[in-house]
């Protein structure tokens, strides 16, 4: 995840020293039927978690359901994922420039968790205690899902925040975890491709200590995503989805 590389740095004088710096890899993703495989994109991601990571992209990218991925593993540089026989997708435009065919945007059913203020604020002030590499390198996203109690079920860091929601989502389905019924917590922003990744997976609760966008909102509102943003210290904003928030005056 990290090394040290020798550096200049100024600060009322130059002086060199040695610093920890984030390793970045490509992999490239391919998915597995019963009779061949077709490549999927090449990620740049930290080197941990791959399997994870690989089985969260197929189905946050929309390609196949969590119900539908029977393995996944890895050899050197490339990370296979088997899914279940049956058709492909139909295939549906996205604004990520990956190499191979498109992915798509899917309807996945949510539960109706409910949380109240406190527990949103109990997430988001756990955020950051886990996250060992951004702590020495502050070079990483993380994310982590928990449950309705607050309980740390799965933790990511990783130097895109796209990858880092992949492998919490990966770790859950190659675990048994019922992704509708877990709160999603990331530290990166929710634009409309990291809340596209969130209705993949059928999270119904998304916490960040960032800002979503406008088409970020939009997609969540649309599919009844709780959308939680600036959850820093004793406070936080509510985009989508209220109705999941116990509020003693309601929402």
């Amino acid at each position: 995840m990290i090394k040290k590389v020798r550096i200049f740095r100024w600060d009322n004088g130059l002086r060199t020293l040695e610093d920890y710096v984030c390793i970045e890899e490509r992999f490239e993703v391919y998915i597995v039927y019963e009779e061949f495989e077709e490549f999927l994109a090449e990620l740049s991601a930290s080197p941990s978690q791959l399997r994870e990571l690989g089985a969260g992209f197929v189905v946050c990218e929309g390609y196949e359901k969590a119900g539908e991925i029977i393995d996944s593993w890895v050899e050197g540089k490339k990370i296979h994922v088997k899914v279940k026989a049956g058709d492909e997708l139909a295939i549906e435009d996205t604004p990520y420039p990956y190499k191979a065919r498109k992915s798509k945007l899917t309807n996945r059913k949510t539960d109706e968790i409910k949380v109240s203020p406190e527990l949103i604020l109990k997430i988001s002030s756990s955020m950051t205690q886990l996250a060992e590499t951004w702590k020495k390198t502050g070079g990483t996203h993380w994310a982590a899902l928990f449950d309705k109690g607050g309980r740390v079920l799965a933790f990511s860091e990783d130097i895109g925040r796209h990858n880092a929601v992949d492998k919490v989502v990966g770790y859950a389905i190659l675990n048994g975890l019922n992704l509708s019924e877990l709160i999603l917590a990331s530290s990166g922003r929710m634009p409309y491709n990291m809340v596209k990744k969130v209705v993949n997976a059928g999270i119904p609760i998304v916490i960040t200590k960032s800002p979503p966008t406008d088409k970020g909102i939009e997609l969540a509102r649309k599919h009844n995503i709780t959308l939680i943003g600036f959850a820093r210290g004793k406070r936080f904003n509510i985009y989508s989805g209220g109705y999941r928030i116990l509020f003693e005056s309601g929402i």
